[in-house]
């Protein structure tokens, strides 16, 4: 009776060595590290046209306005990216902690199954001792020992029963030894695994201190920009007044002299265009940054020093060197059109002083008052031209002044 339930006693611990330890451990989850890296891979192709939109930025006080709000937009993108990196790293950390400790608790049971083993053969070599008397007891040895053969039946009886159990606790104690070892090569294979995901967090966290790195200089640029383009709006706003000032006291001058003088012609109703060797608009009338540009600029890049000739008939009523907006320029009057409007054109950035003098007649296409020049607030060479009625300007192109060639 109590062999039986040794017997079960040993193959119910068989029993649970193999269940309490499953095989089958949780891993650092290989799709969440491709996930990282496809979203990561998302945020550096948005990156990529951040920088594609900067390259293409110019120097104006809009472009330079865009560039600083697309650096703080990567700014943002590589925040977004460190976040990524972040999230990853805090996900396999934990992962590895959790490993970690059941690789631990792992062994421990381990090496107290080993000791419960060593337990149990000991008690087995003693029970075979004490009903043999011996290590080495040989069925002769038995019949020597014996009073009769009933005796010595009895006794081999017991001996096999013993043999046979025996066999049975080497058998169980085999198979766990088995387990044990199939329980050690999980852990090892999940030692290894831990070990490959630090060395792939090793490698992320080697990109983080990377994007800290360009995060913070990248800063300093947009911040540098920033300040720099405060700077250069509070110049511009600065020169705007001082621009508005200059253009209010010389349309005081004009229409004083309007007022005071009377057409000398009537505006014949053409007008040619005054840049002919040059068709293209590099700014057209309307919103202009923060103003308003009141005319229509004339410049194919290659234009210094190209001719201007009078719009139209008429006669030249202001010539002026180095004037702080207008640079070198000249107007011209060319008398009342059919609704009784006084019509006066002026021509600016002219390269040299013009070449009319007031009070000069000029023939509309054919006099030439000067060359396309870059004096006064103007950044390139180009012919600023207007047209007024009343002094009030208007848009050339708009109220078919003239017509841009084609």
């Amino acid at each position: 009776m109590r062999k039986t339930i040794m017997r079960i006693v040993s193959m119910v611990s068989l029993t649970a060595l193999l269940f309490a330890f499953p095989i089958h451990t949780e891993r650092v989850s290989a799709k969440s590290l491709n996930e990282m890296r496809d979203e990561l891979s998302q945020l550096q192709e948005q990156e990529k046209e951040i920088q594609s939109k900067l390259d293409s930025l110019g120097d104006s006080i809009e472009d330079q306005q865009i560039e600083v709000k697309q650096l703080y937009k990567k700014v943002s993108n590589l925040e977004a990216q460190i976040d990524a990196y972040k999230t990853q790293i805090d996900a396999i950390d934990k992962q590895i902690a959790e490993q970690n400790a059941r690789i631990s608790t792992l062994n421990t049971e381990i090496a107290a199954k080993e000791t419960k083993m060593e337990e149990i053969m000991a008690k087995l070599k003693k029970r075979v001792k004490a009903i043999t008397q011996t290590n080495q007891y040989s069925s002769f040895q038995l019949l020597m020992n014996t009073e009769d053969y009933a005796d010595y039946l009895l006794k081999a009886q017991v001996i096999s029963c013993v043999s046979e159990h025996d066999k049975a606790l080497r058998d169980e104690a085999e198979a766990e030894k088995q387990a044990i070892e199939l329980k050690k090569a999980a852990v090892e294979q999940e030692k290894a695994e831990s070990e490959a995901a630090k060395a792939e967090l090793q490698t992320l966290k080697g990109g983080l201190d990377t994007q800290y790195e360009t995060l913070d200089a990248l800063y300093i640029t947009a911040k540098n920009k920033e300040n720099k383009l405060l700077q250069q709006q509070n110049s511009y706003e600065n020169k705007l007044q001082q621009l508005q000032a200059s253009e209010d006291e010389l349309d005081r001058e004009i229409a004083a002299y309007l007022n005071g003088t009377p057409a000398a012609s009537t505006y014949g109703g053409k007008m040619y265009w005054p840049a002919p060797t040059i068709k293209r608009i590099s700014s057209g009338y309307g919103k202009r940054g923060s103003g308003w540009h009141r005319a229509i600029d004339i410049s194919n890049g290659r234009s210094l020093g190209e001719p201007i000739v009078a719009a139209a008939s008429g006669t030249v009523i202001k010539v002026q060197s180095m004037h702080y907006s207008y640079g070198n320029f000249c107007m011209i009057d060319h008398g009342l059109d059919a609704n009784g409007v006084r019509i006066v054109t002026l021509y600016a950035h002219m390269r040299y002083t013009p070449s009319v003098k007031v009070g000069q007649y000029v023939v509309g296409g054919l006099t030439q008052i000067g060359v396309i020049g870059n004096t006064g607030e103007s950044y390139g060479a180009h012919l600023h031209f207007e047209v007024r009625e009343d002094n009030v300007r208007v848009d050339p192109i708009a109220k078919g002044y003239v017509v841009q060639p084609k």
